[in-house]
């Protein structure tokens, strides 16, 4: 069992446990398109599941690549991008791109993983962003332990996204209601 595997996602998709999910566009995503402030450039979506941003995105004419390990999710992102970005289906531990990505848009790939793997995961996002490159992130904030989704601090995620690596906006902005009764918070942040 792969790393990103210690949760078996294909079952969940098969079963219908996706309450991560969401039946539009994530608001803070709408929000960071309509400042401008994600802009067509290359850019990865891991853990994308099938939601509907990156065919909004390979719409807007960006570079989209698609990373999910879950057969199901990654199908039904080939269905919704047909040849308009690219799908991989791999584990996101043993994946790594011929060249780096100008942006990054984790709506849920962090908070999916237990948090024993994020700092592997940090470091992951810091080989696939190029220098300067964005990352477009959600933290979930539960308020309790378990998951998936598992809570994100802010103070916990100050300190995994560090200053040696990434640059935070001055301010957040406000927290993004989820349907499963659960907030994000939106995070902009520059790699180094």
């Amino acid at each position: 069992m792969s790393a990103t595997q210690v949760i078996d996602w294909e079952s969940r998709y098969q079963e219908g446990r996706t309450a991560w999910e969401r039946p539009a566009l994530n608001p803070a995503f709408v929000a960071w398109r309509q400042s401008g402030e994600l802009a067509p450039c290359r850019i990865l979506v891991p853990g994308a599941g099938r939601s509907a941003e990156p065919g909004v995105l390979a719409a807007a004419g960006f570079d989209v690549t698609v990373l999910d390990v879950a057969p199901s999710a990654a199908a039904a992102q080939r269905a919704q991008l047909g040849g308009a970005a690219g799908v991989v289906e791999a584990d996101v531990f043993a994946w790594q791109p011929a060249a780096q990505f100008d942006a990054v848009y984790d709506q849920t790939c962090l908070c999916a993983l237990p948090p024993a793997l994020w700092g592997d995961y940090e470091q992951r996002l810091v080989r696939w962003l190029r220098p300067g490159g964005r990352l477009f992130v959600l933290f979930m904030q539960t308020g309790s332990d378990g998951g998936p989704p598992f809570d994100c601090p802010i103070p916990l995620m100050h300190e995994l996204f560090a200053p040696e690596r990434w640059v935070w906006p001055a301010t957040l902005p406000p927290l993004v209601h989820h349907p499963s009764l659960r907030d994000e918070q939106p995070a902009a942040l520059y790699r180094l």
